[in-house]
């Protein structure tokens, strides 16, 4: 097939397909003139074809016309090729032989893929994905110091005053109140990451204000890491159903804790509570009309944590963790100053490397506060996740 008779044959298939979108219009008389174009156009396409088929002794010989048109085709190719490198444009010709060569392809670069539009972003994508701030449940008290203390009294029953029948007798002595003390010490944690100033300066995407809020993130990991040390060492008890969540905050808790309290669990632990209904088959999980969003269980408001970050335990009984009660008054964050970020490029190894450091420093310290304020349940989930 010589190229003008390729040419014909493509200028044929495009006005196949004008003539087709022109019929689904309803537009009949522009489609029939489309049709009786394209035929004519085959007809002189099939005409070339058949003179290609001549047996003239005194002609060139059969192939030699399309082999020159060939080295044509390749020559305006290569042509294009380069010049669409160079980001010049290309002219009629170019643009026709980028169409038509039949060794354009996308599956290679050097085969033509160089000339395909690639959709490249630079946009930095993060995966969307739930990090909890469990700072946000306990207490959080600021601090201006490295260390100190705070006093409670310690947990006692009191006994009544005396009935005084005799008026000559002495007052007995009552016992006084005994207190506590909790000591904090701020301990420090830290870290810093290189950034090549290459790349901050020849990228498009503000990168140094990425990592500062990408070491946020690492803060409130850092937290959740101190704050679940405290949680996973209560001593764990076993809920057998949901009644004994209601025990717990019925019984187990006293009234003025349990009147603040909440259900803190993963999704697995969810799930359970999400499946329960009543004798009446409503669900037990009630939606919080003053909090759209938020739901009830037993009254009290559901806090749900990744699995990724509390995590169900077990391998064949599977059991989901349930803190009910009052993480305010169980744990307290003694923070000192939040976390600070610096930078530098001539500080440190900054200077001879060409890069910029960033450095995060935080120091806080969480402590246990009152161990009766929160109950660490297991719940079986088992046939829930089945």
């Amino acid at each position: 097939m010589t190229r003008e008779e390729r040419e014909l044959r493509s200028q044929i298939a495009q006005l196949k397909n004008e003539a087709r979108t022109l019929v689904s219009d309803d537009k009949m008389p522009e489609a029939q003139a489309k049709a009786a174009e394209a035929q004519n156009l085959a007809d002189k396409a099939d005409l070339l074809a058949k003179l290609e088929d001549v047996n003239d002794p005194k002609a060139t010989p059969i192939g030699t016309g399309e082999a020159k048109d060939a080295k044509e085709l390749s020559d305006l190719y290569n042509s294009a090729f380069f010049n669409s490198f160079r980001n010049k444009k290309l002219n009629d010709s170019e643009r026709n032989a980028v169409k038509l060569y039949n060794a354009l392809s996308e599956s290679s670069d050097a085969a033509g893929g160089l000339l395909v539009p690639q959709d490249v972003q630079t946009t930095i994508n993060r995966y969307m994905r739930t990090l909890p701030e469990l700072q946000q449940l306990i207490n959080v008290i600021p601090v201006s110091t490295n260390g100190g203390t705070r006093v409670y009294e310690t947990l006692a029953t009191m006994t009544a005053l005396a009935n005084i029948t005799d008026d000559t007798a002495d007052i007995p002595e009552e016992a006084g109140p005994a207190f506590e003390k909790v000591t904090y010490a701020i301990k420090k944690y830290a870290g810093w990451l290189p950034v090549p100033n290459d790349l901050l300066n020849d990228s498009d995407q503000n990168i140094q204000a990425y990592l500062t809020e990408w070491i946020g993130r690492k803060s409130v990991v850092t937290r959740n890491s101190l704050i679940l040390a405290i949680l996973n060492a209560i001593t764990p008890t076993t809920f057998a159903d949901y009644k004994a969540i209601k025990k717990a905050l019925n019984i187990t808790l006293d009234p003025m804790l349990a009147a603040g309290a909440q259900i803190v669990t993963n999704q697995d632990g969810y799930q359970y509570l999400d499946t329960l209904v009543d004798g009446q088959s409503r669900p037990m999980l009630q939606p919080d009309i003053t909090q759209p969003g938020r739901y009830l269980f037993a009254g009290k408001p559901v806090k749900v944590i990744p699995n990724t970050t509390l995590v169900t335990t077990g391998t064949t009984t599977k059991l989901a963790p349930m803190f009910v009660g009052n993480l305010g008054e169980a744990i307290t964050m003694f923070e000192r100053q939040g976390y600070q970020i610096a930078s530098t490029n001539v500080g440190g190894t900054a200077f001879r490397k060409d890069r910029t450091e960033l450095r995060v420093i935080e120091r806080e310290d969480v402590k246990k506060i009152d161990a009766s304020a929160v109950i660490f349940g297991k719940i079986d989930v088992t046939s829930i996740l089945a």
